[in-house]
């Protein structure tokens, strides 16, 4: 017999051990995770017969929306099966859980980041859309030009990086995240010999959250900057931190360079009808960060 539920405090070594076994992250990761942003209390487990098979945390979210509104969200994260119990539909029913402990909340949507475009369709099948997009685009190192006009590159705190991600994003359809949320981002970008930065191009000021996803490759998670200065941005970025290839993420509704491509990245289960009804063809909003 199975029981969903809020997990409690004397769960969490389980719970970093599930973590730890779905995902391989550091312990390290996992620990600042539970320990700075987010308690225990706001993560649902599958409990069968005393062992914890299945998890996901439930972070408070926001999305802001074209007219200005902002509404509270659910933002799924770490949803994760014990690899030996996968295929009993342990996950679909802690999501169905989920939609009743999140409209408790007050909540007017779920959001997610499946961890694999093969997951989208499952998450279709739990009555998720596609909603959030990104603009993806790969440089070779030896396809650079090395003209960074000038271009300047800065780590900065979390609460200057946010100021300047929103004031880009502002009036559009995005997810917000709070100075914490983005000081989680940057504690994984510097366990993967990264950080925040701010970029000056042209006297233009943009953002960037950027990594290394292998020894030699480079994933700027997202880069924010006008579509005149990307080029330049990407040639300082190419500058100040080596690789052999360089992965960028950007909006979907910005133009991107050339060679870019959208591709779906976030999903949305609206919980307020009349909210799905406006923008349930919404496919190109901009989620960004995602902590993937």
């Amino acid at each position: 017999m199975i029981t969903i539920r809020p997990a409690v405090p004397e769960e969490l070594p389980q719970l970093k051990d599930l973590w730890r076994k779905c995902f391989g992250d550091p312990s390290t990761y996992v620990d600042i995770f539970y320990q700075k942003f987010c308690p225990v209390e706001q993560v649902l487990v599958v409990d069968e017969v005393g062992e914890l098979d299945s998890m996901a945390a439930m972070l408070p979210g926001t999305v802001h929306l074209p007219d200005g509104t902002d509404i509270p969200v659910g933002y799924v994260y770490a949803l994760a099966t014990n690899p030996y119990m996968q295929g009993k539909g342990h996950a679909r029913q802690l999501l169905k859980y989920a939609d009743e402990y999140l409209q408790k909340r007050g909540d007017k949507a779920m959001i997610l980041v499946p961890a694999s475009p093969s997951l989208h369709r499952f998450f279709e099948t739990v009555g998720m859309d596609e909603c959030f997009a990104t603009r993806k685009v790969e440089f070779l190192a030896s396809s650079l030009t090395g003209d960074t006009g000038g271009g300047v590159m800065t780590p900065v705190a979390p609460r200057e990086y946010n100021e300047i991600r929103e004031r880009y994003l502002k009036d559009t359809f995005h997810v917000t995240y709070s100075d914490n949320m983005i000081t989680f981002q940057q504690i994984g970008s510097h366990m993967a010999y990264g950080d925040l930065y701010k970029i000056e191009v042209d006297g233009v000021v943009g953002c960037a959250a950027i990594e290394y996803v292998q020894k030699r490759r480079l994933l700027a998670k997202e880069l924010l900057i006008p579509h005149a200065q990307m080029g330049k941005a990407v040639e300082t970025i190419a500058k100040e931190m080596e690789a052999s290839r360089y992965h960028i993420r950007t909006p979907a509704f910005w133009d991107g360079l050339s060679g870019s491509y959208t591709q779906a990245f976030g999903m949305i289960k609206w919980y307020d009808q009349d909210l799905h009804a406006k923008y349930c063809s919404t496919q190109d909003a901009y989620l960004g960060l995602g902590f993937d």
